[in-house]
């Protein structure tokens, strides 16, 4: 089964296909049933059904994900909320390897992936704090995107998609083995025009390479190496002093992922990684500071000057990881790692720093089974992380299985989210041409601590009424020190600080607290047809309404598969409940992206090109019309904008046709 856990439940079609085990909830392999956490599998059949070309949108379809998009090629992925500007509170990884970026706020450039939808095998979503396992960026959650192993693949493929808005995109894959490697290279572009009315083309090449070589009985070497850049379109007409101003935004990454696999037994592996990441972003515009400047233009020059938003960073990681069985029931693991990020930008941190940090972290997981009905997970990381001291994120879960289909959840874990080395240095002056700093747009703050999350929840998974399939959990987070914007007087005060303000990283008095149920429920009520239904609600409870308001108080979803014969049909209804959040900052502005409803539609049939088989998809996005999902604070603000949005979504349709080379 697709989205969905697979219990003892009989499959007869692709899209209902068993998960065997899980990876990524305490990294020791396991069953759904037994996991410390609940946890959402998208296998690749799904992926394909879904016929999205981007992968951000595939996490519509999981209960507690909130979803949107400011324009065509921006994405804002997080879980249950928060991050009003810059979601940073989930740990996402490709095969373990973490893909948040330091320099961009902590989160994830979901454009600049170097990873094509036919090289993943599934994701794993983990629902829920996982510290104890992936340290402190899993404060709410984790995505661990697992990528195909090249033994599981032969032949090779091309692909390519047209449609509206200018999609044009192109696919070729390779996969070529010898004796014990095996070698599969993936090269793509992707090109199209964004959404309608806004400067938001896109233009993104990537290249990626995966090598798995089976060394010996007990030994194992993987690799893999990626490279994307692109050209995106950036900024608005007619914000404020053209602060955000239209412009082509270059980005180039690239990473090198290596892991050695030991495996003397069954019951004991070893594994060593070592990967690097590196990011250029290349981002500078002209700022006129009498472009819709209100009330101000008579106190201004003609040109604030060039805005240089160049930057780049790096990171290294280094883990070792063992587990092995220690007894009947018992199964152990234990691993240690160290981090060392570091970013470079002129504009960021205009006092001449180069922040850099190092991290290192020992953790450890037990599963204790004692009793047929009863099984423990009990888990731990501690992080030591520079500028701070020793933390220390526990889980605890029990988990109780009456009989082979049913498993009752129920647990406690504390989780920490470090500051990002930009929301601790950053530090942002902003000049005029002939009058010298106008505005300390961003000031730093060495002083702000960690937030921290304790989370308890109890969760159900097994059978449902009608032959259906339930996977619900009830949740209560409580939120201390979160870290978010706020005011800040600079001193002395400067021309420019009543109209744009001053903004600090800072800690948020006070608690917010999370309450509510999720749940994802599946039906088969014939052969070849699936129904699948998400829904999640939330009691959000903080002393700030911006932030208290920063998460959906309710988001659904409803899916409908169909097969019958060739033909493979998905039809996906989703609902997403108001929330006050976008980019940027203006001091003051207030404003709430309404409630809304969209409709996504995929129909592919399996077909011959000659001797070769292929597939064909049509598939269309959004197509209940256009609608807001996220503001860009700077432009809503403008007075033409305050009661109508000026960044709708657009309808997409495109049509993708992949042809298999065995």
């Amino acid at each position: 089964m697709a989205l969905w856990p697979a219990l003892a439940v009989q499959a007869d079609d692709s899209f209902f296909q068993p998960v065997p085990v899980v990876l990524s909830a305490s990294r020791l392999p396991q069953p759904l049933s037994d996991t410390p956490a609940a946890m959402t599998v998208i296998d690749a059949e799904l992926i394909a059904a879904t016929g999205y070309r981007d992968l951000s949108r595939l996490f519509r379809l999981v209960p507690g994900m909130q979803v949107h998009q400011e324009r065509g090629n921006q994405q804002w992925v997080t879980y249950h909320g928060l991050g009003a500007e810059y979601p940073n509170q989930m740990q996402v990884l490709i095969d373990g390897r973490s893909i948040y970026s330091p320099h961009y706020y902590g989160g994830a450039q979901w454009s600049a992936i170097a990873l094509a939808p036919q090289d993943i095998d599934r994701i794993e979503i983990v629902r829920g704090s996982n510290s104890a396992a992936y340290g402190s960026n899993a404060f709410l959650g984790v995505l661990n995107i697992l990528t195909r192993h090249t033994a599981a693949e032969a032949g090779s493929s091309v692909g390519v998609r047209l449609g509206s808005h200018g999609i044009a995109d192109v696919t070729g894959r390779a996969v070529a083995h010898h004796g014990a490697l095996g070698l599969r290279i993936t090269a793509q572009e992707l090109r199209d025009d964004g959404w309608s009315g806004l400067r938001d083309d896109q233009r993104l090449r990537s290249f990626n390479l995966r090598g798995d070589l089976q060394v010996d009985a007990t030994n194992a070497l993987e690799f893999t190496a990626g490279y994307s850049d692109g050209e995106m379109d950036a900024g608005y007409a007619g914000t404020l002093f053209n602060g955000s101003g239209e412009r082509e935004l270059q980005q180039r990454d690239y990473s090198f992922h290596t892991r050695w696999r030991h495996t003397p037994s069954a019951d004991e592996e070893w594994l060593l990684s070592w990967y690097h990441n590196a990011e250029r972003t290349i981002d500078a515009w002209r700022v006129a500071s009498r472009a819709n400047c209100l009330n101000f233009c008579g106190l201004l020059p003609d040109t604030f000057g060039d805005v240089n938003n160049n930057r780049s960073s790096r990171r290294d990681d280094i883990e070792l990881q063992h587990r092995r069985a220690a007894g009947d029931g018992l199964r152990l693991l234990w691993g240690a790692g160290w981090r060392h990020d570091r970013i470079e930008s002129d504009f960021l941190f205009s006092d001449g720093r180069e922040p850099s940090r190092q991290e290192w972290r020992l953790f450890g997981n037990a599963e204790w089974r004692v009793a047929p009905q009863w099984l423990w997970n009990i888990g731990a990381m501690a992080e030591r992380i520079e500028d701070d001291g020793v933390r220390l994120a526990p889980r605890v879960f029990l988990n109780w299985q009456p009989d082979g289909l049913r498993t009752w959840r129920l647990g406690y874990s504390r989780a920490w989210r470090q500051p990002t080395l930009l929301e601790r240095w950053v530090n942002v002056v902003v000049s005029a041409e002939g009058l010298g700093p106008v505005n300390q747009r961003h000031a730093p703050n060495p002083d702000i601590e960690p937030a921290r999350i304790d989370a308890w929840e109890l969760g159900y998974l097994g059978p449902f009424a009608f032959g259906g399939l339930l996977d619900a959990r009830i949740f209560d987070e409580r939120i201390r020190d979160y870290i978010r914007r706020t005011p800040y007087a600079s001193t002395p005060a400067l021309l420019l600080d009543p109209v744009m303000g001053s903004t600090q990283w800072t800690n948020m008095e006070g608690d917010i607290r999370l309450r509510g149920i999720e749940y994802q429920l599946s039906f088969k009520p014939r052969l070849g047809t699936t129904l699948m239904f998400t829904h999640t609600l939330i009691d959000r409870d903080a002393d700030d309404p911006v932030v208290r308001r920063s998460v959906a108080p309710h988001t659904a979803t409803l899916s409908w598969l169909q097969a019958v014969g060739p033909w493979h049909a998905m039809l996906s209804l989703m609902r997403m409940g108001a929330l006050e959040a976008g980019t940027t900052h203006v001091p003051g502005m207030r404003y709430t992206v309404p409630a809304y409803t969209t409709l996504d539609l995929s129909v592919g049939r399996s077909v011959r090109l000659g001797s070769q088989p292929a597939r064909v998809r049509v598939t269309a996005t959004n197509l209940l019309g256009r609608h807001q999902e996220l503001a860009h604070k700077p432009l809503q603000a403008m007075p033409q904008y305050r009661d109508r949005a000026p960044n709708e979504s657009s309808p997409h349709v495109f049509v993708s046709l992949e042809t298999v080379f065995q």
